[in-house]
């Protein structure tokens, strides 16, 4: 019983003094950086996708795992476009689509730039600006 305790209190250990190597090492670009740390860091990214509480080093809001958070915020972002298109009856589609691009686009995934540091995981990106209609963007009344 206690052999096994060590070996797991040592492999924590080592896990997280390999993330915060990976997290504080990194001068250049990934590109840059020798095959064995480029290893490394897509190894820790690896482990930030589906570790629980890792994936905190790197994006705060995703507590159980990278996939597994993203999967929660695509889930949640359907159900409250459903939402919002039955609430405004079908008439704010701009609306639905920037709640579903919100949860849908983005990073599924973290790979090794964004262990490095350069990149940033995008787990819930900004919904690009809505088309421009042609009344030149002024408010006109209703014809009576």
């Amino acid at each position: 019983m206690r052999i096994a305790s060590r070996r797991l209190t040592l492999g924590g250990a080592l896990l997280m003094a390999g993330l915060m190597h990976a997290r504080s090492a990194g001068a250049g670009s990934y590109a840059e950086q020798p095959a064995a740390k480029r290893a490394l860091y897509t190894g820790v990214a690896m482990v930030a996708n589906v570790v629980p509480v890792v994936s905190t080093l790197y994006v705060p809001r995703c507590l159980p795992g990278y996939v597994f958070c993203k999967i929660i915020f695509a889930t949640a972002s359907l159900i409250a476009a459903g939402d919002q298109l039955v609430l405004s009856g079908g008439g704010d589609l701009t609306q639905t689509r920037g709640i579903l691009y919100r949860g849908f686009a983005g990073d599924w995934f973290l790979t090794g730039r964004h262990t490095s540091g350069e990149a940033d995981a995008q787990v819930l990106p900004d919904p690009p600006p809505p088309p421009a209609e042609g009344g030149g963007g002024k408010w006109e009344p209703p014809p009576r």
